[in-house]
């Protein structure tokens, strides 16, 4: 099985320090050319830039703010100027894929109100993403250990969004840990939905380790994917078991078909 992987800054390579300058140094040495980060707010771009660029690493994502409460209309003026700002850092550094999540749901309000609430916010930023040529990835995560009342729990949340705003913007994340987390079957929910995958993340369940720490079937998930049609990238959001990431990421690299620098 043939995948190219990213990685996580965020999580990963703490062994290098806190920068995500050191961090992206780093993930280069192992052998990794694709990396991911959360939000743009409060970084340095211009050295993020730098270091992107002086490390030949590509940069594959970013995150709009996961904590906008976007079932609440009034949110949505000040959700587009955000998303437009997360765009335009992104591009900055390279970057044409931005993560939107719909924030925290209520318990007052029927789900297929909540969501069409968020299909409105949605809709209202892919001029935006025509504008400036980037590509929205809707991704739902799980609210039994890690995102305690977000609304996009499910995948069939995000993808009751996606059908609702019909734009060849928008596209779906799929993060294969949280979808287990949740208690979904990857083998139910993959084989529809590849047309419609940006991109996969993935992690071990239970504890978000890297890939080989707990219960997934590797092999049989990236066959799942394969199988299915998906050619993307395969970014791996997990939290190291162990002090060295490279070490730790070296399972994972050798079922897609490459090899990290330990």
């Amino acid at each position: 099985m043939a995948f190219e992987l990213s990685v996580n800054i965020e999580y990963m390579f703490h062994e290098a320090g806190a920068r995500l300058e050191d961090r992206i140094a780093a993930a280069a040495a192992a052998g990794f050319a694709r990396v991911e980060m959360f939000t743009t707010g409060g970084r340095d771009i211009a050295s993020l830039a730098r270091a992107l660029r002086d490390h030949r690493v590509e940069l594959v994502s970013v995150v709009a703010d996961p904590r906008t409460r976007l079932i609440e209309r009034e949110t949505h003026e000040g959700f587009r100027a955000m998303f437009r700002a997360a765009a335009e850092d992104a591009l900055t550094l390279g970057c044409r894929r931005i993560v939107v999540g719909s924030g925290p749901g209520v318990p007052w309000m029927r789900r297929p109100q909540q969501l069409a609430i968020v299909a409105e916010a949605v809709s209202s930023i892919v001029p935006i993403a025509e504008d400036l040529d980037v590509i929205i990835m809707l991704e739902a995560v799980n609210t039994r250990v890690d995102h305690p009342g977000v609304l996009f729990s499910r995948t069939c949340d995000s993808l009751d969004v996606l059908n609702a705003v019909s734009s060849q913007r928008v596209r779906l994340l799929y993060d294969l840990y949280h979808s287990v987390t949740e208690g979904e079957e990857p083998a139910q929910i993959v084989p529809g939905l590849v047309p419609l995958i940006e991109h996969v993340q993935i992690a071990d369940v239970p504890g978000r380790g890297e890939p080989g720490s707990g219960r997934i079937d590797w092999p049989a998930m990236l066959g799942l994917l394969e199988t299915n049609g998906y050619r993307g990238l395969v970014g791996v959001e997990c939290v190291p078991t162990g002090p060295s990431t490279p070490a730790a990421l070296a399972h994972i690299a050798a079922l897609c078909g490459g090899a990290v620098v330990a």
